[in-house]
């Protein structure tokens, strides 16, 4: 369980993964917004996405757990005088239900957030009751949309981050083990399609659309992509070291990668997304 509230850059995000908000049309064709819905957006980051989908909807709440992330996006409300969104900090994973007036949003969406919810969360129970506080605030009839990286998301990167962590404390004479990094330093839970399914189940939906793709996504930047991948996203796992020892892995991390994500050809690197997406009503 690893929190991450704090942590996040608006700079980077923007910089580095401007593609997570255009990367949507699957999913906002599941949500199909019209204009008489009231939308709730956890973990809506920079706010790019919601402000888009609130030009084809009633409102848009704009929540994120971060309070720099939800700040960066009030900030993009505010200059552009958007009337129909609304923003607040709100943690996805344990505060929608304290927080969230009951059959305010008939429809409650979600990009690229809950596997980051689901890593601050210390439980499968309390995830699964995570989707429990979600169907408790719909309405009858109200639509939960989701999609989030799912099991096998950027296994790569992630073998490539464990193995220079190890390394660099194995330099200080300290061994870390592959199960005490994900659980102090691995701030995702990738979801299997079965463990979402259980969960929405339990909680009391009725699961209209589920499923998993293996989605190969162009970094940013070039060749400096996917170090600007790793600043932005792999923040949590260089606690304890120092700036020289953090800058080292990365570079060393970058290096193991380029066998599997660089494109030599187009100057691109090419992460392995896989992406979980469902939508389920509240009968």
């Amino acid at each position: 369980m690893v929190s991450t509230s704090e942590q996040w850059s608006p700079n980077n995000y923007v910089t580095h993964a401007s593609y997570v908000p255009v990367l949507t049309s699957r999913v906002v064709s599941l949500l199909a917004p019209t204009p008489g819905d009231h939308i709730l957006d956890i973990g809506a980051g920079d706010g790019i996405l919601s402000i888009a989908i609130a030009s084809q909807a009633a409102s848009v709440h704009c929540t994120d757990g971060s309070p720099h992330m939800a700040e960066y996006a009030r900030a993009r409300v505010t200059e552009g005088k958007i009337a129909n969104v609304t923003t607040e900090v709100i943690d996805g994973g344990t505060e929608v239900k304290e927080m969230v007036p009951v059959g305010k949003y008939n429809k409650v969406f979600s990009n690229a957030a809950y596997h980051w919810i689901f890593g601050s969360l210390p439980s499968n129970e309390a995830r699964a009751r995570a989707f429990q506080d979600v169907y408790d605030i719909l309405p009858q009839g109200g639509e939960f949309v989701v999609e989030c990286g799912g099991h096998g998301n950027i296994g790569e990167i992630l073998v490539a981050l464990v193995s220079v962590v190890k390394s660099a404390w194995a330099k200080k004479g300290v061994v870390k083990t592959y199960a005490e990094i994900k659980e102090k330093l691995w701030p995702w839970y990738f979801a299997t399609n079965d463990e979402i399914e259980e969960w929405l189940k339990a909680a009391g939906f009725k699961i209209e659309l589920l499923e998993r793709e293996y989605r190969p996504t162009t970094l940013n930047n070039g060749d400096i992509g996917m170090k600007g991948w790793i600043d932005t996203f792999g923040f949590t796992f260089w606690e304890g070291l120092n700036e020289e020892e953090k800058d080292a892995s990365i570079a060393e991390a970058v290096e193991l990668l380029r066998g599997a994500d660089w494109l030599e050809r187009e100057g691109q690197w090419v992460a392995g997304y896989v992406r979980c997406r469902f939508k389920a009503i509240k009968e």
